[in-house]
């Protein structure tokens, strides 16, 4: 049997027809891929506050006050309905700072003109990496100012989010130095609702492409809640 010319064109559109059909019923059946939201308790003990280590539910990033390599003044309102990516550093570091930094700048070009992403990168020597020398060390680090923070301050408020908010530092006995706290290798991701979602080796490249795409994953859930948000009455 030979099939017409139009009649071959009808079933050509036809099977176009019921392929998409499948595919597309195939999409909205596959729900969107979902990090865990994390808390104190999920945690390993050494980098929990001994206050908090029982904490199972409900945990969000506390408020904050700092001051950015420009001389800014940073709190909790500027990062407000934000994707953050955290880390503790030192200007100074010899060893894991400069593979993390080199992380970083993946993630800073991966979310450079997309506003609803910030990196922010704590001193853990505050007392030293005051705002001229994490200007010099943005500088040679290609940091961008907009998209990437680096951060100072007192040194008991950074301790403070350190080991009650983001859980990025072991305590004493855990590996400390001459430093007043030695910060751990990891990328803290947090949500636009100040929730932890995931936890990264920022030493790895790896580890660090999995967090620009995690960081896809969850601006699409604010996407969404944003959404949901917009259609209540």
């Amino acid at each position: 049997m030979v099939l017409k010319k139009g009649e071959f064109w009808k079933i050509a559109i036809l099977l176009t027809v019921f392929v998409g059909g499948v595919f597309w019923a195939i999409q909205i059946q596959t729900p969107n891929p979902r990090l865990p939201i994390l808390n104190p308790s999920d945690l390993n003990p050494a980098v929990v506050a001994d206050s908090m280590e029982g904490i199972g539910i409900n945990h969000v990033v506390a408020s904050f006050t700092l001051v950015d390599q420009l001389g800014n003044t940073r709190t909790e309102s500027d990062v407000e309905g934000k994707i953050r990516v955290v880390n503790y550093f030192f200007t100074t570091c010899p060893s894991i700072c400069k593979d993390m930094a080199i992380n970083m700048r993946k993630v800073q070009a991966a979310y450079l003109d997309n506003d609803a992403v910030q990196l922010m990168s704590h001193s853990a020597m505050p007392d030293y990496d005051r705002p001229d020398v994490l200007a010099a060390y943005a500088a040679a680090n290609d940091v961008n100012p907009t998209r990437w923070w680096l951060l100072t301050g007192e040194s008991a408020e950074l301790n403070r989010l350190a080991r009650t908010s983001y859980f990025a530092v072991l305590e004493a006995g855990q590996g400390w130095d001459e430093h007043s706290f030695i910060h751990t290798e990891n990328l803290v991701l947090v949500d636009h609702k100040g929730r932890l979602r995931g936890y990264y080796d920022g030493t790895s490249a790896e580890e660090s492409a999995l967090l620009i795409e995690h960081i896809s994953w969850l601006l699409k859930e604010r996407s969404s809640d944003f959404r949901k948000t917009e259609m209540q009455p």
